[in-house]
């Protein structure tokens, strides 16, 4: 039976299930201390075989077969390990040889392993897999109709056990977890976080069995079909189990029974049947009320949840949900060194503060230069979810380091992110269906962000349609039309909240998120900024963001509203109310002279006279290479000083920048004549497999206004091509960017080709994740965190030749 026929099935009528294995083999007499129940199919299989039989008899539409602990870990316990197979296809063939006589279906059951993966226990998850993987082979092998998977407590193992089962078994999974009398699994699972769970991964039914009573048992699967369209397995006991002298007992009536799975029913549960202490009776009693009944039909809203271990968030009922961002370690090097060292009280901390300051998920990025990734996102989300019971949102460009996280991921978390690079998506798309997860997609791609609304949301229609293609549920991407730095372009803060607005409306389905703290970058009075860009992106029809939950979010100010929406040109005013400088008044009616009034004009970013002022300099007597040197040079460097010392900020630095460049326009032929200015040729390039350049270009600009000639070769640059391009051109420096931890190891990778060929330029590298402890251990000549610095390094590194 494939899949679509089992849903056809279960859409036309109900199925009523058997009754308990272990305890009416017990009640027989037919088990011992000496064998493990599952060897009775190759030992007794004529005890199997009645038993079966007693339960088709009353009216079973369906068997389960005696393999619950016909799994590796269970079956070692009897030194049965090396009969595997032979156990489990005899299962399914003792089950076969009775339904066929019945017209039934056979149901391959698979139940825990034993043990407890870690933190909670001994086995990790590729373990676990493993040990059902075998099961799951031998049992396929039989051609079973489905596999059942039953008596689940802890979701990690469902997980392996789910996978297992899908990998090696083309037919139906049904999955079933074992609840309290609470409503949770015994590791604090509640049926939402089930539902979550199974729905992401595919599982084709879901149910519950054994531990609390009947009527607690149909409470607890109305709660389930209210919010899932999944087919429900109903299996409860025969009432709660008592030690009645020294026996176990189990006291509930087939009446009971029976008006449970009734209730059941009436809510939707499509397959009906009996755990522990149930007996053939009860199942002719449920066959006699409910056999060849149609499944009832109920109307379920769409619901798009987020998990961890303990907890489930609906994101289609929260108007606006905040991501934490503080667990990164980037520019943070006491963490950095924490995490490298397997010391994680800090993410612990982090993660504990940010949960009670009202995050309602974490992202977590474990980039740091030469440590491995991989390693660290597993071991961060292990102690994240043991810490809280926030939702987690995995941010790696990493595929290796994604699935680490997954497999310890106890819940349904988020994936930080995808983009419109189709091989990447693709293959972030696979590891979300496999694992259970949501995805945030950028509105990029290999060219970088673009510049209009409408390439972005073309850009979102194409990794719709691509989730299409994969078989991914689109609801469940979150879009991230990306916040640039407000100083850097400004033109592009306006642009991402249109196309925010104008997405809400054709894609309601779809929620949206930004990650804020950039868009600052290189102001005075941050938080401000941050603040209003959120309030601004809100009302565009922002539904989430990723910030730091303990600033002040309330904030709304005017001059940086201005700023956002493009109405502050250089950000002025904006400076001017916030930043610690003040400019002293223009005095009016005071002739400067030739070099004072393009000193001047260099320092306030004058770019419309920048060029007139540097031609009357040297009319006035000046040569050019003084002009040069002892004007525009010298103005830079103090716009440089009053940079860092929050004078000045970045989009001053950029005026200026821009007004060197006009002066130098009219001195740069001049100069031809003359020796002594400038310092040669720059290579810049975003290093392979990062698309991100507005740093890059900043530095561009700086160096181009300092005197060197900037060859740029562009972003996701290969090795290959930067070294052939240094061969070529013969720089005196080489700079490399990298704006992600996954790439930095590229600027690595580049210096050992370099090193190896004996070429001569400097390198110098830079990016927000780059730090100077990196650089110094790949080899780096230079380090500079930001333009104004690359400006000095690069000028430092070509002197020392």
């Amino acid at each position: 039976m494939n899949k679509e026929q089992f849903k056809n099935l279960l859409r036309k009528q109900v199925l009523i299930l058997d009754g308990a294995m272990g305890t009416q083999l017990q009640k027989l007499g037919y088990l011992s201390n000496a064998l493990a129940p599952e060897e009775l199919n190759i030992k007794f299989p004529e005890r199997i075989a009645e038993l079966h039989r007693s339960y088709l008899e009353a009216g079973s539409n369906a068997v389960i077969t005696n393999t619950f602990g016909a799994n590796e870990k269970k079956l070692s316990d009897y030194n049965l390990q090396n009969k595997i197979e032979e156990i489990n296809i005899a299962g399914v063939q003792i089950a076969r040889k009775e339904a066929e006589k019945f017209n039934a279906l056979v149901f391959a059951d698979m139940g825990p392993v034993g043990s407890y993966l870690e933190p909670l226990g001994p086995l990790t998850f590729d373990q676990t897999y493993a040990i059902f993987a075998k099961q799951a082979k031998a049992l396929a092998k039989a051609a079973p109709d489905a596999i059942i998977i039953e008596t689940m407590t802890e979701t990690r193992e469902l997980k392996a056990a789910l996978l297992a089962a899908k990998d090696n078994f083309n037919g139906p999974v049904i999955v079933q977890m074992t609840f309290t009398a609470e409503g949770t699994t015994v590791t604090g699972t509640d049926t939402t976080v089930f539902v979550t769970l199974m729905e992401a991964m595919g599982a084709d039914a879901i149910g519950m069995n054994c531990s609390v009573g009947p009527a607690q048992m149909a409470v607890l699967a109305q709660k389930i079909l209210s919010i899932t369209k999944l087919p429900l397995s109903f299996k409860p006991n025969a009432g709660m189990p008592k030690l009645i002298n020294r026996q176990t007992v189990f006291p509930g009536t087939a009446d009971e029974f029976v008006s449970a799975c009734v209730s059941a029913y009436a809510n939707g549960a499509a397959m009906l049947g009996g755990c522990c202490g149930t007996t053939p009776e009860f199942i002719n009693a449920l066959s006699l009320a409910l056999k060849g009944k149609k499944p009832v039909v109920k109307s379920v809203p769409e619901n798009f949840f987020l998990a961890s271990r303990t907890k489930a968030i609906n994101l289609k009922e929260n108007s606006f949900a905040v991501i934490g961002e503080r667990i990164n370690p980037t520019n943070r090097k006491q963490f950095q060194e924490e995490l490298s060292a397997g010391n994680f009280t800090t993410l612990r901390k982090e993660a504990r503060n940010q949960e009670s300051a009202g995050a309602q998920l974490l992202d977590i990025n474990m980039g740091i230069p030469g440590a491995d990734e991989k390693v660290l996102m597993g071991k961060a989300v292990r102690e994240i979810q043991e810490t809280v019971q926030a939702p987690l949102c995995l941010d790696s460009s990493s595929v290796d380091a994604l699935e680490a996280g997954l497999k310890m991921c106890a819940g349904k978390p988020l994936i930080n992110s995808i983009n419109g690079e189709t091989e990447k998506a693709n293959k972030i798309f696979t590891l979300a269906k496999r694992y259970g997860a949501a995805i945030i997609a950028l509105a990029s791609n290999e060219k970088g962000l673009p510049c209009d609304k409408a390439e972005r949301l073309s850009i979102a229609d194409s990794i719709i349609a691509q989730a299409n293609k994969a078989g991914f549920k689109t609801s469940e991407i979150v879009f991230d039309f990306l916040m640039l730095s407000a100083s850097a372009a400004p033109e592009q803060v306006n642009q991402t909240l249109a196309t925010i607005m104008d997405f809400k409306k054709t894609h309601p389905e779809n929620k949206t998120v930004l990650g804020l703290s950039n868009v600052s970058f290189g102001l005075p009075n941050r938080q401000a900024i941050n603040s209003t860009c959120l309030s601004l992106a809100k009302e565009a029809g922002l539904t989430m963001a990723i910030l730091n939950p303990h600033e002040n979010w309330s904030v709304f100010d005017d001059e940086a509203k201005a700023l956002l929406l493009g109405l502050d040109h250089g950000a002025k005013k904006y400076i001017a109310k916030h930043g610690s400088f003040k400019r002293a008044p223009v005095q009016e009616n005071i002739k400067l002279s030739p070099d004072a009034a393009l000193y001047g004009a260099i320092i306030d970013g004058s770019k419309e006279t920048a060029a007139a002022l540097a031609k009357t300099a040297i009319d006035s007597g000046l040569s050019p290479l003084e002009v040069a040197n002892e004007i525009v040079l010298k103005a830079l460097n103090e716009v440089g000083d009053k940079f860092e010392t929050k004078e000045f900020f970045l989009p001053q630095v950029i005026m200026s920048a821009e007004a060197a460049q006009m002066a130098f326009g009219y001195i740069k032929p001049l100069l031809k004549k003359e020796k002594g200015f400038g310092f040669g040729k720059i290579i810049l390039a975003t290093v392979y497999g990062d698309v991100h350049d507005i740093g890059k270009n900043i530095v561009g600009a700086v160096l181009e206004s300092h005197g060197w000639q900037v060859i740029d070769l562009g972003k996701n640059i290969s090795c290959e091509n930067i070294i052939s391009a240094a061969k070529k051109e013969k720089p005196a420096v080489v700079g490399l960017s990298s704006l992600m931890t996954t790439t930095m190891l590229e600027m690595e990778k580049i210096i050992r080709e370099r090193n190896s060929l004996g070429l001569a330029f400097k390198i110098m590298i830079g990016g927000a994740p780059v730090t100077k402890k990196f650089a110094i251990e790949i080899g780096a000549d230079g380090f500079a965190k930001d333009a104004v610095e690359a400006a000095k390094v690069a000028k430092k590194l070509s002197a020392s030749g």
